[in-house]
């Protein structure tokens, strides 16, 4: 089973050991490494408005724990956390907003 099923799996059975998650997330990172962990990050932070209220902060539960996970074992240098703050998620709204020059 795909690490991403068993995530929204958990998310719909409502309920999740922490060492079920941390194993996951491990196993995620074995197979992806960085780009699976901000892939599934990614792909939580997009979805998480379109749950049920019930199962949002179960969702968000797996949401910080792979934020907490990824920055664990792969910390920001200082000029990434720079970057991230120029280029933040309004400056990546706007940029997906702008017509594209010919």
């Amino acid at each position: 089973m795909n690490n991403n099923e068993n995530v929204w799996k958990t998310i719909g059975r409502g309920t999740v050991h922490p060492s079920e998650v941390l194993n996951t997330l491990i196993e995620l990172d074995n197979r992806k490494g960085q780009i699976g962990l901000w892939a599934l990050e990614n792909e939580l932070r997009g979805k998480i408005p379109l749950l049920r209220p019930m199962a949002q902060p179960l969702a968000r539960a797996w949401l910080e724990a792979t934020i907490q996970y990824r920055t664990t074992y792969y910390p920001e240098a200082r000029l990434t956390r720079l970057w991230n703050r120029l280029v933040g998620a309004d400056a990546q709204t706007e940029a997906k907003t702008l017509p594209i020059a010919s």
